[in-house]
């Protein structure tokens, strides 16, 4: 029983520990992003260089498709091939498109994968926000819906898994601080009976002596008298 209740403690301390992991991470992200965004004003909020995109439009068809989720990178320099992330200014969302020439002035020229003919605009390197390094298929759908709701939802169920967890811990410390009150009790009852029987004990050796005693004190007034009869 008691290795049963050890074994159950530790499952609770682990999985305690993996949800306040989890917890942390998902605050310190949200808090950086935040603060990417609205302090920085960076266009695309990322951490350490990376960040994701959702994809809303077909231009790129064939190669990464509606709600696909696109990783970016920032990278030094940027080739013909590369598909890149750019945001013209004035422009609210960013396009990604490949990179498929370069102007006379060096900037460059991009097109969609299944587009008829090059953007209107040219590229430059300054407005490339990153190269895109990977493409996870639909999985933009369930991040836009997590950035429109869901995220309500999730932070809805960290939180009950939180307090539920919250609760079972104070239970099993309130189990174990019963318990302790009981021991306590149990140990303070049985010093009282051994120090009753001590009493006791101490009360019967108290009682023998004095009995002892007059017992003595008897037989020499007994002795004395004889003598004293003797002496007659």
């Amino acid at each position: 029983m008691l290795k049963d209740k050890k074994a159950l403690e530790v499952v609770k301390k682990v999985l305690w520990g993996i949800f306040l992991g989890i917890f942390g991470i998902i605050a310190a992200v949200a808090l950086w992003l935040t603060i990417d965004k609205f302090i920085l004003k960076s266009p695309v909020p990322s951490i350490f260089g990376y960040a994701s995109l959702t994809v809303e439009t077909g231009s790129m068809q064939g190669t990464i498709d509606v709600g696909d989720m696109i990783v970016i990178k920032k990278q030094d320099e940027y080739k013909v091939g590369d598909i890149v992330t750019y945001l013209h200014e004035g422009d609210r969302i960013p396009t990604t498109h490949r990179i498929i020439g370069y102007n006379e002035d060096g900037t460059f020229i991009t097109r969609g994968d299944s587009n008829n003919s090059k953007d209107p605009e040219a590229v430059t390197e300054d407005i490339i926000l990153g190269e895109v390094i990977k493409v996870y298929p639909k999985v933009g759908i369930f991040t836009t819906w997590v950035q429109k709701e869901g995220w309500m939802y999730i932070v809805a169920c960290l939180a009950i898994l939180g307090l539920g967890f919250f609760v079972l811990s104070s239970d099993e410390e309130n189990k174990n601080g019963e318990d302790e009150e009981n021991k306590d009790e149990n140990n303070e009852s049985n010093d009282k009976d051994t120090t009753d029987n001590k009493d006791t004990a101490d009360s019967k050796d108290t009682a023998d002596s004095k009995d002892t005693a007059d017992s003595k004190d008897t037989t020499g007034i007994t002795e004395e008298n004889n003598v004293n009869n003797t002496d007659i």
